[in-house]
């Protein structure tokens, strides 16, 4: 059956992604891969840390969330330049278009 854009997909079950949710207390910058779950939620503990983006590839997204008590995840793309900081307590959510990193909503 080819796809002929006509009728919406749907999709009649829960989606289980591969890797789920990643909970991590980090103990220093942490380098995110194309094989690390979509969500994250870390603790960047005592620090201020760095969360770097993969390289960009059309489609790819990341939720980072912010579950310290103190202090902020800097989220960089894959050349060192900052996107967003997510201070404690926030939530940001990061898409590629396959050329930027970018930020679509931080609460």
């Amino acid at each position: 059956m080819a796809f002929n854009n006509e009728a919406p997909f749907q999709v009649r079950k829960h989606i289980a992604l591969l890797n789920g949710v990643n909970v991590e207390t980090i103990a220093a910058n942490k380098t995110l891969t194309l094989s690390d779950s979509t969500f994250q939620i870390l603790n960047g503990g005592a620090s201020d840390r760095d969360v770097n983006l993969p390289a960009e590839t059309d489609g790819i997204s990341f939720w980072v969330t912010n579950s310290g008590a103190s202090n902020g995840l800097v989220v960089k793309n894959d050349g060192g330049s900052t996107i967003a900081t997510v201070a404690f307590g926030e939530g940001a959510l990061f898409v590629c278009n396959g050329t930027d990193w970018k930020l679509v909503i931080k609460a």
